[in-house]
């Protein structure tokens, strides 16, 4: 018999047609053991399968014997496949092209996926900056304040700055925003102030309305220019090992047959991909392959979708609320292949509609072409822009030029809310490394022209402004560096200059600097020593002295405290002498307690461990500090929709407490807090030491029932014997091995860090406790 019958692909029972049979086989592919066992079909020595089949086997049918669904295809009609079946051992093999071979799959690197699903408790934080000055006898003081509230329902934030001195008294609210986003859809909506997002060909604006963006930023790991990938095929097993830009990526195994290795780890601009592959012998080869991608890409069937409508906003950070004009914007990205990405945008306000189209093209391993046209109506003018641009990225050398340019008659919303329209902007780049050492040079030209247009004269004017830049940088003895920048303004005669400079380090966070400048007719040289605090408990310090056109000589002091930064600065000048001192950081709100921090920028979290003090929290398993005396342990700085690793260290766990578990996989949401609770249990034990009526202990072995509540121990060397959860009055009913049961009471009182022994307890036959 060959296989095993059973009613399947032919719906025909074995026991129903003795000449047409399903087998169950064992499948081995150009030498290549697959796994587990698949089902065929014999009739009369012929053999037959379904294409899905073929497919788990990991094997392509050829377009001349196409077949779909569950129609049976005949394994000797498919053309250059041989096979061979071996009764004995229910094996099929199979001989085919290596066209006809799925290619294998090798993983390379990628950013980890959370995979867990962002959460954030309900709580608030508040974050201030506040600096008083006292200059000449006079005193004046700035704060900003940033509140924010936030939960599983968004992210409410609202911030204002004060300021007052001899001269101005003005509170300024500055925004108003509540946000919430769909990590599923990668959208963001925003209500309140925002800036709208628009391309690389528009120019953003303030609104205060409704917005809705996609928002890739919630999928940190998701990379969404297209990267490039490498196949191979090999005859015999063997090792595959990737290079980019002459760095060790990936090292696999493959089987005889393709692969490919896709979605390879890559930033913008090109470069080259080796893949080295070496066989059992040896044998060694080389493919080497040049690649380019860019930032400005979208990968094939990725898209971004942008839709604001509200009101504009001007005179932002000196009036609260000037809202103007209803507007509306809308802008779209979509990769339509891996290497075109097209977009379209369209805004209007009062009298306007402007709208155009744009692409970034990728020209093989030579760069990125981005092309843009738009045209608008703004009353009874129609005007037009249009833009070109290239780009061109490598570790040798990196080079770009663009333009945009409009004419008098071309506005969008900022122009028709009197902010002036570029005519024309022109910006060209070259840089590439300088040998020997580690030196760059970098030469920039940079052209702007704006339009303005006087409505009651019926005017237009332009003004130029272009410039042109030279930069040569390179790493110093010492890990020092050094710098030297030429600038020319070819529209004022005054405006060229040159600016020379050095920074040497010293330890982790010390730095001594020069640096020389002569510009507009002016010229000074500063030396300056500073420090900077970076963790909790540093001490940051800045010694200065400038000489030249504006001499002044400055001393600082800052502070990093856990509670916040606080800084003091005396400065001297012949213009008169400053003090300054400053104050940074943020309060904050979570699970009902309160805390003194500084500045949170992003999430943030709290750690409980059940009123356990003096407990060490570890993120990604740095140390950053113990719970305190209330078991809660403030954390600063968690990356939203990124998992953030907790732990606790057990050794600092009471003996006399258990834990659930020590660590942790915290996902917060944008800008939100976290609570990352260590559940403990007192688990009030003890080691009871047990004798009988003659002072001896209790046989090993013997078993003891606590509380008559089923929960049984051996007793161990000594009588002693271990029990948990013990009430403060408790009962042991002990069976011994060839004597009478016996029963002990006793009574247990808890002991902080420690597991009391109690006894020795004698345990009577025959009475009751």
């Amino acid at each position: 018999m060959i296989g095993l019958a059973y009613t399947g692909l032919s719906g025909i029972a074995w026991a129903e047609d003795p000449v047409r049979q399903n087998l169950l086989l064992n499948v081995v592919v150009n030498g290549q053991q697959r796994a587990g066992v698949d089902d065929f079909v014999e009739d009369n020595g012929t053999l037959f399968v379904t294409a899905p089949q073929l497919t788990r086997l990991g094997l392509i049918l050829p377009p001349s014997s196409a077949s779909t669904g569950d129609e049976l295809v005949d394994l000797a009609t498919i053309r250059d496949w041989r096979y061979r079946l071996d009764s004995e051992t229910q094996t099929l093999y199979l001989q085919v092209p290596n066209q006809n071979l799925v290619a294998q799959q090798l993983n390379a690197p990628q950013t980890p996926d959370s995979g867990a699903v962002a959460h954030s408790d309900n709580g608030a934080v508040f974050n201030y900056d506040t600096q008083i000055t006292r200059y000449d006898g006079q005193l004046s003081d700035s704060t900003t304040g940033d509140l924010r509230l936030f939960g599983n329902y968004g992210v409410f934030e609202t911030s204002a700055v004060r300021t007052h001195n001899p001269y101005l008294r003005r509170t300024v609210r500055l925004d108003s925003t509540y946000s919430i986003s769909d990590v599923e859809k990668l959208r963001t909506y925003h209500v309140g102030d925002f800036i709208n997002s628009g391309l690389p060909w528009t120019r953003p604006i303030r609104m205060a309305g409704m917005q809705m963006t996609t928002n890739f930023g919630l999928r940190p790991d998701l990379v969404t220019f297209p990267r490039p990938g490498i196949t191979g095929e090999v005859a015999v097993p063997s090792s595959v090992d990737i290079y980019i830009n002459g760095i060790h990526q990936l090292s696999s195994r493959v089987e005889p047959g393709p692969f490919e290795v896709s979605q390879l780890p890559v930033t913008s601009g090109g470069g080259e991909i080796a893949m080295v592959v070496k066989d059992a012998s040896g044998r060694q080869t080389r493919q080497t392959l040049p690649f380019y991608t860019g930032a400005s890409l979208l990968q094939k069937g990725l898209d971004s979708l942008a839709v604001e409508t509200g009101m504009v906003r001007r005179r932002y950070a000196t009036r609260s609320s000037d809202y103007t004009q209803s507007a509306a914007a809308l802008s779209y990205r979509r990769g339509v292949t891996d290497g075109m990405t097209l977009s379209s945008h369209f805004e209007a306000t009062e009298k306007l509609a402007m709208g155009g189209i744009g692409a970034d093209l990728l020209l093989s391993r030579h760069g990125i072409l981005s092309a843009s046209l738009a045209t608008s109506q703004f009353g009874s003018r129609q005007g037009n822009q249009y833009g070109l641009g290239f780009s061109h990225l490598l570790p040798a050398m990196n080079y770009g030029i663009s333009i945009l340019q409009a004419d008098k008659n071309f506005y969008d919303i900022a122009a028709a809310n009197d902010d002036t329209m570029p005519g024309s902007t022109l910006r060209a780049s070259i840089g590439f490394p300088v040998p020997p050492g580690n030196g760059s040079f970098s030469l920039i030209y940079a052209k702007r022209m704006v339009n303005f247009y006087n409505d009651y004269y019926l005017t237009s004017e332009r003004i130029a402004t272009s410039t042109l830049s030279a930069t040569y940088s390179a790493s110093l003895p010492y890990d020092s560096y050094g710098y030297v920048t030429l600038l020319h303004d070819f529209d004022n005669h005054q405006g060229s200059g040159i600016f020379i400079g050095f920074a040497i380090p010293f330890g982790r966070r010390a730095t001594v600097s020069a640096n020389s400048s002569m510009s507009n007719g002016n010229h000074y040289q500063t030396v300056q020593a500073r420090q900077s605090a970076v963790q909790r408990g540093d001490i940051g310090w800045k010694v200065a002295n400038q000489s030249g056109s504006r001499a002044r000589q400055n001393m600082a002091l800052d502070y990093k405290s856990p509670w916040g930064l606080i800084g003091t600065e005396i400065e001297r000048s012949k213009e008169g002498n400053a003090l300054r001192a400053s104050a940074q950081g943020a309060i904050s709100t979570l699970g009902g307690h309160f805390f003194a921090s500084n500045t949170i920028y992003d999430s943030f979290g709290v750690v409980e461990t059940d009123g356990l003090p003096g407990i060490t929290v570890l993120q990604q398993n740095r140390p950053l500090g113990k719970t305190d005396r209330n078991g809660v342990m403030f954390i600063e700085q968690l990356n939203a929709y990124e998992n953030n690793h907790l732990s606790i260290n057990p050794d600092d766990v009471p003996m006399d407490v258990s834990l659930r578990y020590t660590e942790l996989n915290l996902t917060p949401g944008d800008r939100a807090g976290i609570l990352a609770k260590f559940p403990v249990r007192r688990s009030n034990s003890a080691t009871i030491r047990l004798i009988d009526a003659n002072h001896q202990p209790l046989p090993l072995g013997s078993s003891a029932v606590l509380n008559e509540n089923g929960v049984q121990q051996v007793v161990g060397y000594d009588g002693i014997v271990f029990f948990e959860n013990l009430d403060p009055h408790n009962t042991l009913a002990v069976e011994r091995n060839e004597q009478p049961a016996c029963r002990v009471a006793f009574d247990y009182q808890p002991q902080a860090n420690a597991i009391p022994e109690i006894g020795p307890l004698i345990c009577l036959s025959g009475e009751k406790p």
